[in-house]
């Protein structure tokens, strides 16, 4: 069931709030920019947040070239450019309005989940890649962790690396980064997860992750720790899954 109007414009206006500062929403940036590093290096990029919510990530990857943020919710393509991101597109990520091999980069975090045809979604995602461009994906993992926070969120589903792999590969990408990510909250989430099930005592609101900003500092020192281990050693584990998929140079 999807929320009402109301109720989307409250999220969407806490998220604008949090978005900057909070360790979840500031942890995937820090490891996507790690990821990425190399690639981003290259001012000329032509570059597209898809599903791009209030605009924090339009603005943080916007420096590294020419960006243009796309998301269905007018609403949240308002925030966006209040934020300053200039080129706001309203569009249904499954059927973009780009030509073929429009982009370098594309970035699509916590998106894929939210949509039943996920692999036309990914499909079409790659179609507007360049060639040698690189789709980053952020996605829930560990289906048997499914909650009240997922149906708040509209998941459709949490992924598994199987399922993810599969799913990429199937839409003629190259993996050239695949691993878990949220590793230091993993066990906390599960047991907390786990108790809210047994107890009957769900919450009716997502796990936005608000907390004092102590401990907001400490989480988002040990999300900057663990993009340092993804891109040398890889995380043993992790709540998400994290992907950097690229579309072949030619023709197969």
């Amino acid at each position: 069931m999807r929320a009402g109007p109301d109720v989307q414009l409250r999220e969407l206006q806490e998220m604008y709030e949090v978005e900057t500062t909070n360790w979840w929403f500031a942890g995937k940036r820090l490891l996507f920019r790690r990821l990425l590093a190399d690639r981003l290096e290259n001012r000329g990029l032509r570059i597209l947040d898809v599903g791009c919510g209030t605009g924090a990530v339009a603005v943080d990857f916007g420096r590294h070239g020419t960006l243009c943020a796309a998301d269905r919710s007018v609403e949240a393509l308002a925030f966006a450019r209040s934020r300053g991101v200039g080129d706001a597109v309203a569009a249904n990520a499954a059927e973009l309005p780009f030509a073929a091999g429009s982009f370098d980069l594309i970035l699509a975090f916590d998106i894929i989940e939210h949509v039943e045809n996920d692999a036309g979604l990914v499909g079409e995602l790659a179609r507007t890649l360049s060639p040698g461009g690189a789709l980053a994906i952020h996605v829930p993992a560990w289906p048997s962790m499914w909650s009240r926070h997922d149906e708040i969120l509209e998941h459709r589903r949490r992924y598994t690396r199987r399922s993810l792999r599969r799913l990429l590969t199937a839409s003629g990408l190259d993996l050239e980064y695949f691993g878990w990510a949220s590793c230091s909250i993993f066990a906390p989430a599960a047991m907390m997860r786990g108790l809210r099930k047994i107890t009957g005592s769900e919450s009716d609101t997502a796990d936005l992750g608000i907390v004092p900003k102590p401990l907001n500092d400490l989480l988002l020192g040990l999300y900057r720790a663990e993009a340092a281990v993804a891109v040398t050693l890889g995380l043993p584990f992790g709540l998400s899954l994290a992907a950097v998929a690229v579309a072949p140079d030619g023709p197969r």
